[in-house]
């Protein structure tokens, strides 16, 4: 599993179990976001075909995730929320260097797979600290999901550029995530 340089704190579980319905309703816009995203990837590399089926078997993930988060909210009589700014995500989406074909396509696989590792830890608090059962069941089984995800990203990565590029780039990438954590303030949302 990939080392997140900082945990999260004791602040951010507070905000998600202060308003819960807030957070699951940012939690259904990150699974569809996701989805979206590995459809993207699949649609803009399409002959790179081991990349395009990993994000298409993803992509179906994490719409099924998507369904399942969904569900919570309509058996909470919750809607889904409009989407809004993510400034971790916006943070992140800096660090993706854009001026080689290269180095733009590791650099996302890597920071998609850093954010499946984040949403790994936080799934983790979540499942061992939400009073509702099946809240706690559905925080495990995706937690488990997300750190598949995770290696996912990281595996991709390395079928691309030498192992010693990824871990390059990693720690550089998993120093900056830290700073970005860390400075964030605290609220209801996955990240």
């Amino acid at each position: 599993m990939l080392r997140l340089r900082t945990p999260t704190s004791h602040a951010w579980l507070a905000a998600v179990l202060g308003d819960l319905n807030a957070f699951i309703k940012d939690h259904a816009a990150n699974e569809r976001k996701a989805s979206a995203s590995a459809v993207q990837l699949a649609v803009q590399y399409p002959d790179r075909r081991p990349l395009v089926a990993a994000m298409v078997e993803l992509a179906r993930e994490e719409m099924e995730h998507f369904v399942r988060v969904y569900g919570v909210l309509v058996a909470r009589d919750q809607t889904l929320a409009p989407d809004g700014p993510d400034p971790y995500m916006s943070a992140l989406r800096q660090m993706i260097r854009k001026g080689n074909v290269m180095e733009y396509l590791l650099d996302r696989l890597l920071v998609f797979g850093i954010v499946e590792a984040r949403s790994c830890e936080r799934f983790t608090l979540l499942a061992e600290a939400v009073p509702d059962p099946e809240l706690r069941e559905l925080y495990a089984d995706l937690m488990r999901a997300e750190a598949r995800h995770h290696s996912l990203f990281v595996r991709l990565a390395h079928d691309l550029v030498s192992t010693q590029a990824v871990a390059a780039r990693l720690n550089q990438l998993l120093d900056a995530e830290a700073i970005i954590v860390d400075a964030l303030p605290p609220r209801s949302a996955v990240h």
